[in-house]
């Protein structure tokens, strides 16, 4: 599981302010059955801004959170970065 963490979740380390905005909105996204709206909401977002950060992810890990196959990637690697409290790892 902490490979999967590494490898699907370890270049948001890249995006500008680090790991935690880039894997708050996925788990936003996630959480709110992948409705970009219900989850930009979540995170007081505008939608534009939001799906910019989505767009953003893709970009950096190489997955798309809107294609099925990565979605289930990265949805389980955000379960799994939970689990582990990977957050709170973070350098």
């Amino acid at each position: 599981m902490a490979d999967l963490v590494r490898s699907a979740l370890g270049p948001l380390q890249w995006a500008r302010g680090g790991a935690r905005p880039p894997f708050d909105t996925l788990a936003a996204y996630f959480d709110s059955g992948c409705i970009a709206a219900e989850a930009a909401r979540r995170l007081c977002l505008s939608v534009r801004a939001f799906t910019y950060r989505l767009e953003r992810i893709h970009q950096l890990t190489g997955a798309d959170p809107a294609d099925p196959v990565h979605r289930y990637t990265l949805q389980t690697a955000v379960v799994g970065a939970r689990l582990l409290d990977w957050r709170s790892k973070e350098p």
